[in-house]
């Protein structure tokens, strides 16, 4: 990974951590089970935004390189990572 998309990943998963430490606080103040959903639902988005761009460096870069390496474990490999993210 080059250096700016470590900075992204970094900065989206402090987002993610301030939202999951909010949850934590909405419960303890016993706030309506609606808003913390909906919290919890912010913070899984959040995750997702982190999940993708992973995935896209993964693809662009060990994925590309096995394929023109001529690599035909990648195929097995890719189809594992992507039934076990979906």
């Amino acid at each position: 990974m080059d250096e700016e998309l470590k900075a992204d990943l970094r900065r989206r998963l402090s987002k993610a951590s301030g939202q999951v430490l909010g949850v934590n606080r909405m419960i303890d103040e016993d706030r309506y089970c609606v808003d913390v959903l909906d919290q919890i639902a912010a913070t899984q988005k959040a995750l997702d935004g982190v999940a993708k761009k992973v995935m896209r460096n993964y693809l662009q870069r060990s994925v590309t390189d096995a394929i023109t390496g001529g690599d035909p474990l990648i195929y097995d490999e890719l189809i594992d990572v992507i039934f076990r993210h979906h």
